[in-house]
Protein backbone atom coordinates (compact mmCIF):
# COMPACT_ATOMS: atom_id res chain seq x y z
CA UNK A 1 0.00 0.00 0.00
CA UNK A 2 2.83 2.39 0.84
CA UNK A 3 4.48 1.65 -2.50
CA UNK A 4 1.25 2.49 -4.36
CA UNK A 5 0.86 5.78 -2.48
CA UNK A 6 4.49 6.66 -3.14
CA UNK A 7 4.10 5.84 -6.85
CA UNK A 8 0.92 7.97 -7.08
CA UNK A 9 2.67 10.88 -5.34
CA UNK A 10 5.62 10.65 -7.73
CA UNK A 11 3.27 10.63 -10.74
CA UNK A 12 1.45 13.73 -9.49
CA UNK A 13 4.73 15.49 -8.82
CA UNK A 14 6.01 14.62 -12.29
CA UNK A 15 2.83 15.87 -13.96
CA UNK A 16 2.92 19.10 -11.96
CA UNK A 17 6.58 19.63 -12.75
CA UNK A 18 5.94 19.00 -16.44
CA UNK A 19 3.04 21.44 -16.44
CA UNK A 20 5.33 24.12 -15.01
CA UNK A 21 8.20 23.34 -17.40
CA UNK A 22 9.94 26.39 -18.69
CA UNK A 23 8.88 27.51 -22.16
CA UNK A 24 11.21 29.51 -24.35
CA UNK A 25 9.82 31.38 -27.35
CA UNK A 26 11.43 33.28 -30.19
CA UNK A 27 9.73 36.24 -31.83
CA UNK A 28 8.37 34.15 -34.72
CA UNK A 29 7.22 31.38 -32.38
CA UNK A 30 5.36 33.96 -30.29
CA UNK A 31 3.65 35.33 -33.39
CA UNK A 32 2.71 31.84 -34.60
CA UNK A 33 1.32 30.94 -31.17
CA UNK A 34 -0.74 34.13 -31.01
CA UNK A 35 -2.11 33.59 -34.51
CA UNK A 36 -3.09 30.03 -33.63
CA UNK A 37 -4.68 30.30 -30.20
CA UNK A 38 -4.93 33.84 -28.86
CA UNK A 39 -8.20 35.60 -28.11
CA UNK A 40 -7.50 38.17 -30.84
CA UNK A 41 -7.00 35.40 -33.42
CA UNK A 42 -10.20 33.64 -32.36
CA UNK A 43 -12.17 36.89 -32.65
CA UNK A 44 -10.71 37.40 -36.15
CA UNK A 45 -11.71 33.85 -37.15
CA UNK A 46 -15.25 34.26 -35.82
CA UNK A 47 -15.59 37.57 -37.68
CA UNK A 48 -14.49 35.87 -40.88
CA UNK A 49 -16.81 32.92 -40.23
CA UNK A 50 -19.76 35.33 -40.22
CA UNK A 51 -18.76 36.61 -43.66
CA UNK A 52 -18.14 33.08 -44.88
CA UNK A 53 -21.58 31.84 -43.82
CA UNK A 54 -23.18 34.96 -45.24
CA UNK A 55 -21.50 34.24 -48.59
CA UNK A 56 -22.64 30.63 -48.48
CA UNK A 57 -26.18 31.84 -47.84
CA UNK A 58 -25.91 34.13 -50.85
CA UNK A 59 -24.64 31.29 -53.06
CA UNK A 60 -27.42 28.99 -51.87
CA UNK A 61 -29.99 31.59 -52.91
CA UNK A 62 -29.20 30.91 -56.58
CA UNK A 63 -29.95 27.20 -56.32
CA UNK A 64 -33.42 25.64 -56.62
CA UNK A 65 -35.36 25.62 -53.37
CA UNK A 66 -37.95 23.03 -52.41
CA UNK A 67 -40.77 23.97 -50.07
CA UNK A 68 -43.96 22.45 -48.71
CA UNK A 69 -46.70 24.69 -47.42
CA UNK A 70 -50.32 24.24 -46.51
CA UNK A 71 -52.86 24.54 -43.76
CA UNK A 72 -53.97 22.05 -41.18
CA UNK A 73 -57.65 21.17 -41.16
CA UNK A 74 -59.41 24.42 -40.39
CA UNK A 75 -62.87 24.90 -38.94
CA UNK A 76 -65.33 27.72 -39.42
CA UNK A 77 -68.80 27.75 -37.75
CA UNK A 78 -71.28 30.58 -38.06
CA UNK A 79 -74.97 31.49 -38.60
CA UNK A 80 -75.51 32.99 -42.00
CA UNK A 81 -78.46 34.17 -44.08
CA UNK A 82 -79.76 31.92 -46.86
CA UNK A 83 -82.12 33.12 -49.59
CA UNK A 84 -85.20 30.92 -49.98
CA UNK A 85 -87.09 30.05 -53.20
CA UNK A 86 -90.06 32.15 -52.18
CA UNK A 87 -87.85 35.22 -51.73
CA UNK A 88 -87.65 35.05 -47.98
CA UNK A 89 -84.43 34.83 -45.96
CA UNK A 90 -83.64 32.13 -43.41
CA UNK A 91 -80.78 32.09 -40.93
CA UNK A 92 -79.09 28.73 -40.86
CA UNK A 93 -76.00 27.29 -39.23
CA UNK A 94 -72.94 26.86 -41.45
CA UNK A 95 -70.07 24.47 -40.65
CA UNK A 96 -66.97 24.35 -42.85
CA UNK A 97 -63.77 22.38 -42.64
CA UNK A 98 -60.90 22.92 -45.05
CA UNK A 99 -57.28 22.01 -45.66
CA UNK A 100 -54.58 22.37 -48.32
CA UNK A 101 -51.07 21.19 -49.21
CA UNK A 102 -48.67 22.48 -51.83
CA UNK A 103 -45.23 21.28 -53.00
CA UNK A 104 -43.14 23.80 -54.96
CA UNK A 105 -39.68 24.05 -56.52
CA UNK A 106 -38.50 27.60 -57.20
CA UNK A 107 -35.52 28.81 -59.20
CA UNK A 108 -34.45 32.48 -59.45
CA UNK A 109 -33.24 33.81 -62.81
CA UNK A 110 -30.18 36.00 -62.05
CA UNK A 111 -29.90 37.52 -65.53
CA UNK A 112 -33.44 38.86 -65.63
CA UNK A 113 -34.31 39.02 -61.94
CA UNK A 114 -37.37 36.81 -62.36
CA UNK A 115 -38.37 33.48 -60.83
CA UNK A 116 -39.69 30.18 -62.18
CA UNK A 117 -41.80 27.95 -59.94
CA UNK A 118 -43.01 24.40 -60.53
CA UNK A 119 -45.67 23.28 -58.05
CA UNK A 120 -48.29 20.67 -57.27
CA UNK A 121 -51.17 21.20 -54.83
CA UNK A 122 -54.34 19.75 -53.37
CA UNK A 123 -57.25 21.49 -51.59
CA UNK A 124 -60.26 20.07 -49.74
CA UNK A 125 -63.31 21.81 -48.37
CA UNK A 126 -66.45 20.48 -46.62
CA UNK A 127 -69.49 22.71 -46.25
CA UNK A 128 -72.66 22.07 -44.22
CA UNK A 129 -75.29 24.78 -44.67
CA UNK A 130 -78.45 23.86 -42.83
CA UNK A 131 -79.58 20.53 -44.22
CA UNK A 132 -77.36 20.90 -47.28
CA UNK A 133 -73.83 19.48 -47.19
CA UNK A 134 -71.09 18.69 -49.70
CA UNK A 135 -67.38 17.92 -49.93
CA UNK A 136 -65.18 19.22 -52.74
CA UNK A 137 -61.61 18.34 -53.78
CA UNK A 138 -59.53 20.54 -56.04
CA UNK A 139 -56.17 19.43 -57.42
CA UNK A 140 -53.40 21.12 -59.41
CA UNK A 141 -51.14 18.19 -60.37
CA UNK A 142 -48.71 20.44 -62.24
CA UNK A 143 -48.38 24.19 -62.45
CA UNK A 144 -45.53 26.17 -64.01
CA UNK A 145 -45.43 29.84 -63.03
CA UNK A 146 -43.17 32.69 -64.20
CA UNK A 147 -42.89 36.07 -62.50
CA UNK A 148 -40.72 38.62 -64.24
CA UNK A 149 -40.11 42.29 -63.42
CA UNK A 150 -39.64 44.42 -66.55
CA UNK A 151 -37.56 47.61 -66.78
CA UNK A 152 -36.84 47.43 -63.04
CA UNK A 153 -33.73 47.37 -60.90
CA UNK A 154 -32.25 43.84 -60.88
CA UNK A 155 -31.09 43.23 -57.32
CA UNK A 156 -29.87 39.71 -58.07
CA UNK A 157 -27.69 40.85 -60.97
CA UNK A 158 -25.90 43.42 -58.83
CA UNK A 159 -25.50 40.98 -55.95
CA UNK A 160 -23.55 38.75 -58.31
CA UNK A 161 -21.02 41.58 -58.67
CA UNK A 162 -20.82 42.78 -55.09
CA UNK A 163 -21.12 39.64 -52.95
CA UNK A 164 -17.99 37.89 -54.32
CA UNK A 165 -16.10 41.15 -53.76
CA UNK A 166 -17.37 41.32 -50.18
CA UNK A 167 -16.26 37.75 -49.54
CA UNK A 168 -12.82 38.38 -51.03
CA UNK A 169 -12.59 41.52 -48.91
CA UNK A 170 -13.52 39.52 -45.80
CA UNK A 171 -10.74 37.04 -46.56
CA UNK A 172 -8.25 39.89 -46.91
CA UNK A 173 -9.47 41.51 -43.70
CA UNK A 174 -8.91 38.21 -41.92
CA UNK A 175 -5.30 38.15 -43.13
CA UNK A 176 -4.99 41.80 -42.11
CA UNK A 177 -6.20 40.97 -38.60
CA UNK A 178 -3.53 38.25 -38.34
CA UNK A 179 -0.89 40.74 -39.48
CA UNK A 180 -2.13 43.18 -36.82
CA UNK A 181 -1.59 40.40 -34.29
CA UNK A 182 2.01 40.06 -35.51
CA UNK A 183 2.60 43.79 -35.00
CA UNK A 184 1.05 43.70 -31.52
CA UNK A 185 3.01 40.64 -30.44
CA UNK A 186 6.23 42.20 -31.78
CA UNK A 187 5.73 45.27 -29.61
CA UNK A 188 4.87 43.17 -26.55
CA UNK A 189 7.80 40.80 -27.19
CA UNK A 190 10.32 43.64 -27.38
CA UNK A 191 8.72 45.29 -24.36
CA UNK A 192 9.63 42.12 -22.44
CA UNK A 193 13.09 42.10 -24.03
CA UNK A 194 13.72 45.74 -23.07
CA UNK A 195 12.34 45.24 -19.56
CA UNK A 196 14.50 42.14 -19.18
CA UNK A 197 17.53 44.09 -20.38
CA UNK A 198 16.73 46.96 -18.00
CA UNK A 199 16.51 44.45 -15.16
CA UNK A 200 19.82 42.85 -16.08
CA UNK A 201 21.47 46.25 -16.48
CA UNK A 202 20.10 47.45 -13.15
CA UNK A 203 21.22 44.25 -11.38
CA UNK A 204 24.66 44.50 -12.96
CA UNK A 205 24.96 48.18 -12.10
CA UNK A 206 23.94 47.48 -8.51
CA UNK A 207 26.71 44.86 -8.22
CA UNK A 208 29.28 47.14 -9.85
CA UNK A 209 28.29 50.13 -7.70
CA UNK A 210 28.50 47.95 -4.60
CA UNK A 211 32.08 47.07 -5.52
CA UNK A 212 32.87 50.72 -6.29
CA UNK A 213 31.38 51.88 -2.98
CA UNK A 214 33.41 49.30 -1.06
CA UNK A 215 36.55 50.43 -2.89
CA UNK A 216 35.70 54.08 -2.27
CA UNK A 217 35.35 53.44 1.44
CA UNK A 218 38.84 52.02 1.55
CA UNK A 219 40.26 54.93 -0.42
CA UNK A 220 38.47 57.44 1.76
CA UNK A 221 39.89 55.86 4.91
CA UNK A 222 43.45 56.29 3.63
CA UNK A 223 42.72 59.78 2.29
CA UNK A 224 42.96 59.13 -1.46
CA UNK A 225 39.48 60.54 -2.25
CA UNK A 226 37.32 63.26 -0.78
CA UNK A 227 34.14 62.63 1.18
CA UNK A 228 32.11 64.02 -1.74
CA UNK A 229 33.30 61.16 -3.99
CA UNK A 230 32.43 58.66 -1.25
CA UNK A 231 28.93 60.09 -0.89
CA UNK A 232 28.49 60.15 -4.66
CA UNK A 233 29.38 56.45 -4.93
CA UNK A 234 27.04 55.60 -2.04
CA UNK A 235 24.21 57.56 -3.67
CA UNK A 236 24.87 55.75 -6.97
CA UNK A 237 24.65 52.41 -5.14
CA UNK A 238 21.32 53.30 -3.52
CA UNK A 239 19.89 54.51 -6.84
CA UNK A 240 21.11 51.33 -8.56
CA UNK A 241 19.46 49.14 -5.94
CA UNK A 242 16.19 51.08 -6.32
CA UNK A 243 16.40 50.82 -10.10
CA UNK A 244 16.96 47.06 -9.86
CA UNK A 245 13.81 46.60 -7.75
CA UNK A 246 11.72 48.77 -10.10
CA UNK A 247 13.12 47.04 -13.19
CA UNK A 248 12.19 43.63 -11.79
CA UNK A 249 8.58 44.69 -11.30
CA UNK A 250 8.47 46.27 -14.77
CA UNK A 251 9.82 43.04 -16.27
CA UNK A 252 7.14 40.94 -14.58
CA UNK A 253 4.43 43.33 -15.77
CA UNK A 254 5.68 43.20 -19.38
CA UNK A 255 5.96 39.40 -19.21
CA UNK A 256 2.40 39.03 -17.94
CA UNK A 257 1.23 41.36 -20.71
CA UNK A 258 2.84 39.06 -23.28
CA UNK A 259 1.31 35.96 -21.64
CA UNK A 260 -2.13 37.57 -21.81
CA UNK A 261 -1.72 38.24 -25.54
CA UNK A 262 -0.54 34.65 -26.10
CA UNK A 263 -3.38 33.24 -23.95
CA UNK A 264 -0.91 31.49 -21.64
CA UNK A 265 -1.60 30.78 -17.96
CA UNK A 266 -0.70 33.49 -15.49
CA UNK A 267 1.83 31.24 -13.74
CA UNK A 268 3.42 29.86 -16.92
CA UNK A 269 7.21 29.84 -16.76
CA UNK A 270 8.02 31.78 -19.91
CA UNK A 271 11.30 33.12 -21.24
CA UNK A 272 12.08 34.69 -24.58
CA UNK A 273 14.94 34.35 -27.03
CA UNK A 274 15.41 37.73 -28.73
CA UNK A 275 16.53 37.93 -32.36
CA UNK A 276 20.25 38.56 -32.63
CA UNK A 277 20.14 39.97 -36.16
CA UNK A 278 17.79 41.16 -38.85
CA UNK A 279 17.24 39.23 -42.07
CA UNK A 280 18.98 40.56 -45.19
CA UNK A 281 16.05 42.11 -47.03
CA UNK A 282 16.02 43.83 -50.39
CA UNK A 283 12.97 46.08 -50.28
CA UNK A 284 12.23 48.10 -53.40
CA UNK A 285 9.72 50.85 -52.54
CA UNK A 286 8.24 50.79 -56.05
CA UNK A 287 7.78 47.00 -55.87
CA UNK A 288 6.19 47.41 -52.43
CA UNK A 289 3.67 49.87 -53.90
CA UNK A 290 2.91 47.47 -56.77
CA UNK A 291 2.33 44.57 -54.35
CA UNK A 292 0.06 46.74 -52.20
CA UNK A 293 -2.07 47.70 -55.21
CA UNK A 294 -2.32 44.05 -56.15
CA UNK A 295 -3.01 42.53 -52.72
CA UNK A 296 -4.08 45.10 -50.14
CA UNK A 297 -7.78 44.96 -49.17
CA UNK A 298 -8.09 48.75 -49.00
CA UNK A 299 -7.84 48.92 -52.78
CA UNK A 300 -10.51 46.25 -53.16
CA UNK A 301 -12.67 48.18 -50.70
CA UNK A 302 -12.36 51.30 -52.85
CA UNK A 303 -13.40 49.28 -55.90
CA UNK A 304 -16.39 47.88 -54.00
CA UNK A 305 -17.44 51.40 -53.00
CA UNK A 306 -17.30 52.42 -56.67
CA UNK A 307 -19.51 49.47 -57.69
CA UNK A 308 -21.96 50.25 -54.88
CA UNK A 309 -22.21 53.85 -56.07
CA UNK A 310 -22.90 52.67 -59.61
CA UNK A 311 -25.51 50.29 -58.21
CA UNK A 312 -27.38 53.07 -56.40
CA UNK A 313 -27.29 55.28 -59.49
CA UNK A 314 -28.81 52.48 -61.56
CA UNK A 315 -31.45 51.91 -58.87
CA UNK A 316 -32.42 55.58 -58.89
CA UNK A 317 -32.75 55.61 -62.69
CA UNK A 318 -34.85 52.45 -62.78
CA UNK A 319 -37.16 53.59 -59.97
CA UNK A 320 -37.91 56.89 -61.70
CA UNK A 321 -39.01 55.45 -65.06
CA UNK A 322 -41.47 53.05 -66.61
CA UNK A 323 -41.76 49.66 -64.91
CA UNK A 324 -43.88 46.56 -65.36
CA UNK A 325 -44.47 43.11 -63.88
CA UNK A 326 -45.20 40.04 -65.92
CA UNK A 327 -46.93 37.02 -64.37
CA UNK A 328 -47.81 33.91 -66.38
CA UNK A 329 -48.63 30.32 -65.54
CA UNK A 330 -49.62 27.14 -67.28
CA UNK A 331 -50.68 23.83 -65.77
CA UNK A 332 -53.37 21.28 -65.04
CA UNK A 333 -56.19 21.26 -62.52
CA UNK A 334 -59.35 19.37 -61.69
CA UNK A 335 -62.10 19.26 -59.08
CA UNK A 336 -64.34 16.42 -57.88
CA UNK A 337 -66.57 15.35 -55.04
CA UNK A 338 -64.28 12.46 -54.16
CA UNK A 339 -60.50 12.32 -53.81
CA UNK A 340 -60.20 9.46 -56.30
CA UNK A 341 -61.66 11.59 -59.10
CA UNK A 342 -59.71 14.79 -58.35
CA UNK A 343 -56.79 13.66 -60.56
CA UNK A 344 -58.81 12.15 -63.43
CA UNK A 345 -58.83 13.90 -66.79
CA UNK A 346 -57.26 17.16 -65.53
CA UNK A 347 -58.11 20.32 -67.42
CA UNK A 348 -55.73 23.00 -68.67
CA UNK A 349 -55.35 26.22 -66.78
CA UNK A 350 -53.56 29.34 -68.03
CA UNK A 351 -52.99 32.71 -66.51
CA UNK A 352 -51.31 35.81 -67.89
CA UNK A 353 -51.07 39.21 -66.31
CA UNK A 354 -49.06 42.31 -67.14
CA UNK A 355 -49.11 45.27 -64.79
CA UNK A 356 -47.27 48.51 -65.35
CA UNK A 357 -46.53 51.78 -63.64
CA UNK A 358 -45.64 55.07 -65.32
CA UNK A 359 -44.66 58.01 -63.11
CA UNK A 360 -46.32 61.08 -64.65
CA UNK A 361 -45.57 63.90 -62.25
CA UNK A 362 -43.55 63.64 -58.99
CA UNK A 363 -42.47 67.27 -58.48
CA UNK A 364 -38.94 66.42 -59.58
CA UNK A 365 -38.41 63.68 -56.99
CA UNK A 366 -37.07 61.15 -59.50
CA UNK A 367 -34.61 63.62 -61.01
CA UNK A 368 -33.45 64.66 -57.53
CA UNK A 369 -32.79 61.04 -56.56
CA UNK A 370 -30.79 60.51 -59.76
CA UNK A 371 -28.74 63.66 -59.25
CA UNK A 372 -28.07 62.70 -55.62
CA UNK A 373 -26.84 59.25 -56.66
CA UNK A 374 -24.73 60.79 -59.45
CA UNK A 375 -23.15 63.28 -57.05
CA UNK A 376 -22.39 60.52 -54.59
CA UNK A 377 -20.80 58.43 -57.34
CA UNK A 378 -18.56 61.35 -58.35
CA UNK A 379 -17.69 62.07 -54.72
CA UNK A 380 -16.72 58.44 -54.11
CA UNK A 381 -14.62 58.45 -57.29
CA UNK A 382 -12.72 61.57 -56.22
CA UNK A 383 -12.28 60.31 -52.67
CA UNK A 384 -11.08 56.93 -53.93
CA UNK A 385 -8.53 58.57 -56.21
CA UNK A 386 -7.14 60.59 -53.28
CA UNK A 387 -7.10 57.55 -50.97
CA UNK A 388 -5.23 55.47 -53.57
CA UNK A 389 -2.52 58.12 -53.72
CA UNK A 390 -2.35 58.28 -49.91
CA UNK A 391 -2.11 54.49 -49.70
CA UNK A 392 0.70 54.47 -52.28
CA UNK A 393 2.55 57.13 -50.33
CA UNK A 394 2.09 55.29 -47.04
CA UNK A 395 3.54 52.08 -48.47
CA UNK A 396 6.40 53.87 -50.23
CA UNK A 397 7.66 55.65 -47.13
CA UNK A 398 7.15 52.58 -44.92
CA UNK A 399 9.42 50.66 -47.32
CA UNK A 400 12.02 53.45 -47.12
CA UNK A 401 11.79 53.40 -43.32
CA UNK A 402 12.28 49.62 -43.22
CA UNK A 403 15.40 50.01 -45.37
CA UNK A 404 16.76 52.74 -43.11
CA UNK A 405 16.03 50.81 -39.91
CA UNK A 406 17.77 47.76 -41.35
CA UNK A 407 20.95 49.85 -41.58
CA UNK A 408 20.40 51.50 -38.20
CA UNK A 409 20.23 48.14 -36.45
CA UNK A 410 23.82 47.45 -37.53
CA UNK A 411 24.91 50.91 -36.41
CA UNK A 412 23.17 50.52 -33.04
CA UNK A 413 24.78 47.10 -32.53
CA UNK A 414 28.22 48.59 -33.21
CA UNK A 415 27.52 51.49 -30.84
CA UNK A 416 26.47 49.00 -28.15
CA UNK A 417 29.73 47.08 -28.54
CA UNK A 418 31.82 50.27 -28.41
CA UNK A 419 29.97 51.64 -25.35
CA UNK A 420 30.35 48.32 -23.50
CA UNK A 421 34.06 48.23 -24.26
CA UNK A 422 34.48 51.86 -23.18
CA UNK A 423 32.80 51.12 -19.84
CA UNK A 424 35.13 48.18 -19.22
CA UNK A 425 38.12 50.39 -19.92
CA UNK A 426 36.77 53.19 -17.72
CA UNK A 427 36.07 50.75 -14.87
CA UNK A 428 39.59 49.34 -15.03
CA UNK A 429 41.10 52.83 -15.14
CA UNK A 430 39.04 53.87 -12.13
CA UNK A 431 40.18 50.82 -10.18
CA UNK A 432 43.80 51.88 -10.65
CA UNK A 433 42.98 55.51 -9.92
CA UNK A 434 43.48 56.96 -13.43
CA UNK A 435 40.03 58.62 -13.69
CA UNK A 436 37.53 59.99 -11.20
CA UNK A 437 34.16 58.50 -10.38
CA UNK A 438 32.22 61.02 -12.50
CA UNK A 439 33.89 59.77 -15.68
CA UNK A 440 33.12 56.18 -14.65
CA UNK A 441 29.43 56.93 -14.15
CA UNK A 442 29.29 58.76 -17.49
CA UNK A 443 30.68 55.68 -19.22
CA UNK A 444 28.16 53.51 -17.38
CA UNK A 445 25.22 55.67 -18.50
CA UNK A 446 26.45 55.65 -22.10
CA UNK A 447 26.73 51.85 -21.98
CA UNK A 448 23.18 51.50 -20.69
CA UNK A 449 21.77 53.99 -23.18
CA UNK A 450 23.55 52.29 -26.08
CA UNK A 451 22.13 48.90 -25.10
CA UNK A 452 18.60 50.32 -24.81
CA UNK A 453 18.97 52.15 -28.13
CA UNK A 454 20.01 48.90 -29.80
CA UNK A 455 16.96 47.04 -28.49
CA UNK A 456 14.62 49.89 -29.41
CA UNK A 457 16.06 50.10 -32.92
CA UNK A 458 15.63 46.34 -33.29
CA UNK A 459 12.01 46.71 -32.17
CA UNK A 460 11.41 49.56 -34.61
CA UNK A 461 12.78 47.47 -37.48
CA UNK A 462 10.62 44.42 -36.79
CA UNK A 463 7.55 46.57 -36.20
CA UNK A 464 8.21 48.37 -39.47
CA UNK A 465 8.76 45.07 -41.28
CA UNK A 466 5.48 43.55 -40.09
CA UNK A 467 3.71 46.85 -40.80
CA UNK A 468 5.04 46.72 -44.35
CA UNK A 469 3.76 43.12 -44.63
CA UNK A 470 0.35 44.31 -43.51
CA UNK A 471 0.34 47.20 -45.98
CA UNK A 472 1.47 45.11 -48.96
CA UNK A 473 0.26 41.59 -48.11
CA UNK A 474 3.70 40.48 -49.25
CA UNK A 475 6.39 38.48 -47.43
CA UNK A 476 9.70 40.07 -48.44
CA UNK A 477 11.75 37.31 -46.82
CA UNK A 478 10.19 34.60 -49.00
CA UNK A 479 9.23 36.85 -51.91
CA UNK A 480 5.65 35.51 -51.88
CA UNK A 481 2.22 37.08 -51.24
CA UNK A 482 0.65 36.65 -47.81
CA UNK A 483 -2.36 34.35 -48.16
CA UNK A 484 -5.14 33.31 -45.74
CA UNK A 485 -4.24 30.27 -43.61
CA UNK A 486 -5.96 26.98 -44.38
CA UNK A 487 -9.19 26.54 -42.38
Amino acid sequence: MRRLLLLAWLCCFTIAAYGQAQRTLTLQESIDLARASSHAAEIARLTFDQSQWNYRSYRAGYRPSLSINGSLPGLRRSIESLDQDDGSVAYVERNSTFGSANLAISQPIPITGGEVTLSSGLNRITNELGDIGFTQWQSAPLLLRLTQPLFQFNEIKWDRRTEPMRYELAQSRFVEDLEDIAIDITNRFFAVYLAQMNRDIATFNAAVNDTIFTLSQGRFEIGNIAENDLLQSELALLNAQSDAASATIAYQAALQDLKLALDLPYDADLTITPPIAVPPLEIDPDEAVAQARRNRPDFLDLELQSVEAERELTRAKRNSGFSANLSASYGLNQSADAFGFAYRDPLNQQQFNLTFQVPVFRWGQGKAEIEEALARQQQIARTADLQRKELDQEVYFEALQAQQLQQQVGIAAKADTVATRRFEVAKNRYLIGKIDITDLFDAQREKDNARRAYIQTMQQFWTSYFTLRRLTFYDFTRQTPVTPPLR
